[in-house]
C-alpha cells in the first residue's frame, strides 16, 4: 500500500486560544474526529479517525498507527472527516498536511481547497474533491492520521472488554480507559473514598491510588424510585451500591508531553435529577460521546449521594446533611486537579443540571466552597426548592425516622447510624421525597432567593436557565386527560387546602383550552419549576448577582420511553401535527443526543436540527458565556452545521436576548422566537402560588411522587 498525504490550504480565521504542555504515557496528543451531524440514526456508517498531532515520518506513521490496531487512514474515505480537518486548521493545531494511505496510483500535485468566503453557503464546499494525494520524501515529519474501528456504542449494556485501550496520568494516578466511534471514554473513575462505614454521614474524602481501571462504568448510589427497576428499564445493569462516589469523562482530545502547543477543550461537568432520591450519572441517557463529538468539548458525569445517605441532618455539628452537596463540590474538585490530562480546561468549567441536578447548580451557584470551580452555569428545569430548611426543621423531619433504631444522640447516634446495613438504613427512608439541602451556614447561608437578592456569596458567573413549555405532565399519573372537574383533579394532587386556595383565587379559567387536565398540569408546573425559576432570574437581575443571565423556554421536545404518560408527550412519527406536551425531561436527548441507546427514531428532519441546534448552543455558552453560537465558528465546522447556520440566519437573524432586558428565548426548530414576559407574571399566578411557600410544595411533591410504582 503506497502511503500517501492530504494537503489543504484553507484561508480561516485566528482564534484565541491557551497552550498547554501534558502528560500522556506515550507522550503524543491525539484527536478522535467524527463528522457528526447530530443524524443519530446514521452514527454507525461514516468513518471516524485519529488525528496524531506530534509530526513523524511515514513509516513512524505507519507504525503507531499498528500500536493502536489501526492503519494510515485511506484518503478514498476523506469526504467523512474533512472538513474536521479543517477546524483543526482554524483551531491553530494542524498545518497543511497529514500522512494518509491509498490504493490508487501516485499522486504527485494536488488542488488546493478554496479559500472560504463565509457570506457563501457551506454547501459550496466539498472539501474532499478539493485534495488529491501527492508523493513526498518519506523522511519527512507531518501529522498522521490513523483509521478509528473502534464500534459505536448502540446499546446500554455494551461490553468494553475488547475494545481499545489508552491510557493517561493525572496526579501520579494512570487512568486506564477506552474509545469508541465517537469519543474516548473513561468510566468509573472514584473522586473520593467510598463513603461506608466510618465514613457514611461524613464529607467527602478525597481518592488516591496508583492506577484507575476506567473500562466500564461503576455502580449507581443506593435510592429507591423508578432507577430500581432500571434493568427491566434498560437505565442501569451496573447495579447499586452505597460504594458509588465515581465519574465519567467523555472526551475528543488526549493531550500529550510534547512541546507543540494544542487547545484544551471546554468542559461541561453534568448533574442528573431524581428528586434528590434516586438517577445515576451514568445513565446512558447522558452518555457524553455524541455531545462531545458535535461540539469539541468534554463532558463529566458523576454520581453523588442521595436520599438519607446524601441529605440527613439531624439538627447538630455531627450529623449536619448537606453531604450530597459536598460530593458534588468534590466532583468539580477532581476536575479542576485532573481534568487537563483529559484535554479539558479547568479554567473553563460549566456546571449543568436538570430537575433535581438543576437545583443542584442553584445549590452550587451560592455554595462558597464551589467558589473557584466553575465558570458558568446552565439550570435545567430546576429551581423547586426556593425556601431551605434551617437544620432545626430538617431535624424535626428526620429524627422520627432515625429514632426507631438509633435513639441517642451526637458521636453515639452516628456510630449506631454508621453500623446498621446500608439496605436497613435505606428502608428507613422510602416515601420520604422531599431531601434538600439545609441552612449549615458553611455550604448554604440562606434561602435561593433572599442570598440571590442580597447578592451575597453568589459564585458570579454567566448562568442559562430554562424550563420546559409543559414540565410536569410527565408525572402526574394520578389524573386522566378526560377529568372534567377542576376542584377534583386538584384535590388530588395537591388535597384539598390547596385546591381550594387555587379554586378560589379565580386565576386559572377553565376553557376549551385550558381543560382542567391542563389547568392542573398547569399549577404544578408553576409551582415546582416555572415560577422558582422567574423569581430566581428577576432577583438575580435586581442585585446583578450573575455576570450574565439568559433565560429560555424549549417548546420542542422528545420525551424518554419511560417518561410519556398516556402518549402525550410526543407525537407519532412523521405526524407533528398531533397535539402533544413539551413535557419535563424531555429536553435531555436534544442535548444529549442519546436517543439511539434506547432505539428512538428520528420522528421528523427538525428533530435532528433542534438536537444540533440545541448542543451547539449549550456549546457556545459553555465555550464562550454567550448562548449565541458564533457564524463564522459554524462556517469553520462545515456542512454538518449548516441547519443551525441557517436557523440563525433566518430572515432577520436571531440572537438569544438577555433575561435582564425581559425576554425569554423561545426554543424550536426552525420557531426561534422571543418571548417578552417571564412565565405566569402578568396574570398573577406566580405571585399567588409562591405564598404558599416552600412546605406547601414538598407536601405536593411526596403525594405526587409517593406511590407504590415509584
Amino acid at each position: 500500500m503506497n502511503q500517501k498525504l492530504w494537503r489543504l490550504s484553507i484561508v480561516v480565521l485566528a482564534v484565541s486560544r491557551r497552550n498547554w504542555a501534558l502528560n500522556s504515557p506515550k507522550g503524543r496528543a491525539v484527536s478522535l474526529l467524527f463528522e457528526n451531524d447530530a443524524d443519530w440514526e446514521h452514527f454507525a456508517d461514516r468513518s471516524s479517525g485519529l488525528l496524531f498531532h506530534e509530526p513523524a515520518t511515514k513509516i513512524e506513521a505507519a507504525e503507531v498507527c499498528r500500536e493502536h490496531n489501526e492503519s494510515l487512514f485511506e484518503f478514498e474515505k476523506m469526504k467523512d472527516i474533512d472538513s474536521q480537518l479543517v477546524y483543526q486548521q482554524y483551531l491553530g493545531n494542524l498545518d497543511e498536511e497529514v500522512w494518509v494511505s491509498s490504493n490508487g496510483e501516485a499522486c504527485s500535485t494536488f488542488i488546493a481547497a478554496p479559500t472560504m468566503s463565509f457570506g457563501d453557503p457551506i454547501g459550496q464546499f466539498p472539501l474532499s474533491q478539493n485534495v488529491t494525494c501527492i508523493d513526498r520524501d518519506n523522511a519527512t515529519a507531518l501529522p498522521f492520521l490513523c483509521t478509528n474501528s473502534a464500534p459505536h456504542t448502540s446499546k446500554v449494556d455494551t461490553d468494553f472488554t475488547s475494545s481499545p485501550r489508552i491510557d493517561i496520568v493525572s496526579e501520579n494516578t494512570i487512568f486506564t480507559g477506552t474509545r469508541d466511534h465517537l469519543s474516548f471514554r473513561f468510566m468509573g473513575i472514584p473522586f473520593a473514598q467510598p463513603p461506608v462505614g466510618k465514613l457514611r454521614l461524613r464529607m467527602p474524602t478525597p481518592w488516591k491510588g496508583a492506577t484507575v481501571d476506567a473500562t466500564t462504568p461503576k455502580s449507581g448510589c443506593l435510592q429507591y424510585g423508578h432507577f430500581v427497576d432500571g434493568n427491566a428499564r434498560e437505565l442501569n445493569p451496573w447495579g447499586f451500591s452505597e460504594d458509588c462516589l465515581y465519574l465519567n469523562v467523555f472526551t475528543p482530545y488526549i493531550p500529550s508531553t510534547a512541546t507543540t502547543p494544542t487547545t484544551l477543550k471546554p468542559v461541561l461537568v453534568w448533574i442528573h435529577g431524581g428528586g434528590n432520591f434516586c438517577g445515576l450519572g451514568s445513565d446512558p441517557t447522558f452518555d457524553g460521546g455524541p455531545f462531545v463529538s458535535r461540539t469539541d468539548t468534554v463532558i463529566v458525569t458523576f454520581n453523588y449521594r442521595l436520599n438519607i445517605f446524601g441529605f440527613l441532618s439531624l439538627g447538630d455539628d455531627v450529623i449536619a446533611g448537606n453531604y450530597a452537596l459536598a460530593d458534588k463540590i468534590a466532583a468539580l474538585q477532581w476536575v479542576h486537579d485532573n481534568i487537563a490530562a483529559f484535554g479539558g480546561d479547568p479554567e473553563n468549567v460549566t456546571v449543568f443540571g436538570q430537575s433535581a441536578g438543576g437545583w443542584s447548580v442553584v445549590d452550587l451557584l451560592r455554595s462558597p466552597p464551589a467558589k473557584g470551580l466553575f465558570n458558568r452555569a446552565i439550570v435545567m428545569s430546576g429551581g423547586v426548592v426556593t425556601g431551605y430548611a434551617s437544620q432545626e426543621v430538617a431535624a424535626a423531619m428526620y429524627e422520627p425516622l432515625v429514632s426507631p433504631l438509633c435513639n441517642s444522640t451526637g458521636n453515639e447516634r452516628l456510630e449506631c447510624l454508621q453500623a446498621l446495613p446500608a439496605e436497613q438504613l435505606l428502608d428507613l427512608a422510602r416515601g420520604v421525597f422531599s431531601w434538600s439541602s439545609v441552612q449549615d451556614g458553611e455550604y448554604v447561608l440562606d434561602s435561593a432567593i433572599q442570598q440571590i437578592e442580597q447578592g451575597v456569596e453568589i459564585n458570579k458567573v454567566p448562568v442559562l436557565m430554562g424550563w420546559m413549555a409543559d414540565e410536569f405532565q410527565s408525572v402526574l399519573d394520578m389524573i386522566s386527560p378526560d377529568e372534567n372537574d377542576f376542584g377534583k383533579t386538584l384535590t388530588k394532587v395537591f388535597g384539598p387546602d390547596l385546591a381550594r386556595k387555587v379554586s378560589d383565587s379565580g386565576l386559572w379559567k377553565i376553557s376549551e383550552e385550558l381543560t382542567p387536565y391542563n389547568a392542573t398540569i398547569n399549577v404544578y408546573s408553576d409551582i415546582i419549576f416555572l415560577c422558582p425559576a422567574a423569581e430566581i432570574i428577576k432577583a438575580a437581575t435586581n442585585s446583578n448577582a450573575f455576570s450574565a443571565l439568559y433565560a429560555y423556554a424549549m417548546k420542542r421536545a422528545y420525551p424518554q420511553p419511560y417518561l410519556n404518560l398516556h402518549g402525550l408527550c410526543s407525537f407519532p412519527v412523521g405526524h407533528p401535527e398531533e397535539p402533544h406536551y413539551a413535557c419535563h425531561s424531555g429536553d435531555l436527548y436534544p442535548v444529549f443526543g442519546t436517543y439511539h441507546l434506547l432505539e428512538q427514531p428520528a420522528r421528523v428532519l427538525e428533530d435532528i436540527h433542534f438536537t444540533a441546534l440545541v448542543q451547539d448552543m449549550w456549546a457556545s455558552f459553555a465555550r464562550t458565556g454567550i448562548p449565541n453560537p458564533d457564524k463564522s465558528y459554524l462556517q469553520v465546522r462545515g456542512r454538518a452545521y449548516e441547519s443551525t447556520l441557517r436557523v440563525l440566519e433566518g430572515e432577520n437573524g436571531w440572537s438569544w436576548p438577555e433575561a435582564g432586558a425581559g425576554g425569554v428565548a423561545s426554543l424550536d426548530y426552525p420557531g426561534l422566537a422571543v418571548e417578552a414576559q417571564l412565565p405566569e407574571q402578568e396574570n398573577g399566578r406566580c405571585a399567588f402560588l409562591l405564598q404558599e411557600g416552600a412546605e406547601t410544595v414538598l407536601q405536593s411533591m411526596t403525594r405526587v411522587l409517593g406511590k407504590p410504582d415509584q
